[in-house]
């Protein structure tokens, strides 16, 4: 078994990928650990899938891939899922979760049973911002925490804490760490925050968050919260 597993859901990545990953490798080799990373491609367009196949060997890749879209959370659940690992480390795949700190997550990695990251000074344009910032309120309402950044894609865990409440992470899909977060409170797990750097997408563009489709994507994972916080 493998000590970490770092899960990276991908879609239409080609272009950056191999950086994210080249640099994850670089910083992840300072330490004494046995670490794998759980690709799990989500029908990409661009080329992307035959590219992970090329470089599958040289990054120690686990390829977990789909002909069709199933979306950011149904990714990082079959992630979760296909991980052999003590330890699970869940970061975005367009450069913006910054490896070097790992190190803090790593020496905390027992303080908590999820580890997740604070995105002080956030990159993201303007109106995504500003629709999280609303839909934070909503979230406060429905899962009363002191966790300033219910959303931020840079999280460690112990499989086993989470693998039990799986069925709870399945109704918000691009809005997944929102759920991820209602399910840690509602089933009384302890969250510990630590500040994290956020930098900018290294494409320059999301290939989920565009402007038009906010209000949509808010009220459907609104949706999802309502339903995360009544099922039994």
């Amino acid at each position: 078994m493998n000590i970490l597993s770092i899960i990276l859901p991908v879609y239409n990545e080609k272009g950056t990928i191999e950086r994210v990953l080249n640099e994850w490798m670089k910083e992840l080799e300072k330490y004494n650990l046995q670490y794998r990373f759980v690709i799990c491609e989500d029908g990409s367009t661009d080329g992307t899938k035959e590219f992970l196949k090329k470089i599958k060997n040289k990054y120690k890749l686990i390829l977990n891939q789909k002909n069709e879209r199933r979306g950011y959370g149904r990714a990082v659940i079959d992630g979760i899922k296909t991980s052999k690992s003590k330890y699970l480390l869940c970061i975005d795949s367009d450069g913006q979760c910054d490896p070097k700190d790992f190190k803090k997550f790593w020496k905390n990695k027992d303080k908590a049973g999820v580890i997740i990251g604070w995105r002080k000074k956030r990159t993201d344009a303007f109106q995504r911002k500003i629709f999280s910032q609303l839909f934070k309120l909503a979230h406060s309402l429905l899962f009363p925490s002191n966790i300033h950044d219910p959303s931020a894609p840079f999280v460690l865990f112990k499989k086993e804490t989470i693998f039990p409440h799986l069925d709870y992470l399945k109704y918000l899909n691009e809005g997944f760490w929102w759920g991820f977060v209602g399910m840690c409170v509602k089933n009384n797990l302890l969250v510990f925050e630590l500040p994290i750097n956020h930098r900018s997408r290294l494409d320059g563009k999301t290939q989920v968050y565009i402007t038009k489709k906010i209000p949509s994507i808010a009220l459907r994972n609104l949706l999802g919260l309502l339903r995360l916080k009544f099922v039994k």
